[in-house]
């Protein structure tokens, strides 16, 4: 049995209707919708409307549907810090918002003015398009149309991967301006997050994106923002992990480093196969990546007996939060390897 839902590319209507199916006289069936829903979608007699099925529905679309445009107002008055500011900014951008309009009941302050433009630093395609003293509206230019969400997964993941690479190198080599370089890259890679956090969230609400990206199902765009966090995370501590790098006083002892170094390559390695898994649909691989889990927790634990008799004292605090921050990667990528088993089966 087929139920007939009726589906605007502006918005989907939350309320529902059960009509009955009819059958003319020639032996076709017809099925009337409301009239309120044709006037609220400028709907009239002779439009064309497309007819197309998916899984046990029929889908009813308008045949020359209009642009989706989504937008949000904020009241720069609600916010008492730059931090909370930025914050909202990037959640309305994250949200699939094309415009995001800022206002006040006053002059804006100056210093109000620099916490929009310092917010636009992190966020890939969002540009000032109006700015007057008591309103700044923020446009979206990114086409989500000209993103693959496994080409993304693949360079950010990529990205990512260089970085904590090289913070381990810096800490072999004692190299600080190597950890200084792997910790700013880090900060660049939060743009490619919130973007292909974006596209997820755009993509669960336009099946028509979904197609065009390549995503088989809704399901597949759920599991995409997972994705988009699990690297985020991934990211963020190899981000933290250069930073404590740069921060050691004196050059670890070889034995730690040989420790640390050991679990720094089998964690590069679970980032690397987790996304390859993800963008492949590889689940034998994924797998891998979870069992790996157990020897970076035999040597966390390794380094932990070293550390009572070899760390120097200046080093101490940076290198336990050193190993802490591996340990995150690791865990998050087989949090990402579980996404990569659930993408295959979407």
């Amino acid at each position: 049995m087929f139920f007939i839902k009726y589906i605007s590319y502006i918005s989907i209507s939350n309320s529902m209707e059960v009509r009955k199916l009819q059958e003319t006289a020639g032996g076709t069936f017809i099925v009337t919708i409301p009239r309120e829903w044709a006037e609220k979608h400028k709907l009239k007699k002779g439009d064309p409307l497309m007819i197309e099925e998916e899984e046990s529905d029929i889908i009813i679309s308008p045949g020359k549907p209009t642009a989706d445009v989504q937008s949000r107002k904020l009241n720069i008055s609600d916010f008492r810090s730059e931090r909370i500011l930025q914050l909202c900014i990037a959640a309305s951008y994250i949200l699939g918002h094309d415009f995001t309009e800022l206002y006040s009941e006053r002059k804006m302050l100056p210093e109000q003015k620099k916490w929009i433009r310092n917010s636009l630093e992190d966020l890939m395609g969002l540009e000032i398009s109006e700015d007057f003293s008591d309103r700044v509206v923020l446009q979206n230019l990114v086409d989500p149309m000209k993103f693959n969400p496994y080409r993304l997964v693949e360079r950010f993941a990529a990205t990512t991967s260089a970085l904590f690479s090289d913070a381990g190198r810096a800490l072999s080599e004692g190299d600080k301006s190597l950890a200084i370089d792997a910790y700013e890259r880090g900060k660049e890679a939060e743009r490619t997050h919130r973007l292909l956090f974006r596209l997820g969230i755009q993509a669960a609400h336009d099946k028509k994106l979904r197609v065009a990206m390549e995503l088989n199902s809704l399901a597949g765009s759920i599991i995409t923002v997972l994705v988009a966090r699990d690297l985020g995370r991934i990211s963020y501590y190899s981000m933290r992990f250069a930073q404590h790098v740069g921060e050691l006083r004196e050059k670890v002892k070889m034995p730690l480093v040989a420790t640390i170094g050991e679990m720094v390559k089998i964690t590069n390695g679970m980032i690397e196969q987790s996304a390859k898994a993800f963008t492949t649909k590889n689940v034998e691989m994924a797998s891998f990546v979870m069992e790996r889990m157990e020897r970076v927790r035999k040597l966390n634990e390794q380094f932990y007996l070293q550390a009572s008799r070899e760390t120097d004292e200046r080093n101490s605090l940076s290198l336990y939060l050193i190993v802490r921050d591996i340990r995150n990667v690791a865990s998050h990528a087989v949090s990402l390897a579980d996404d990569a088993v659930l993408f295959a089966f979407s």
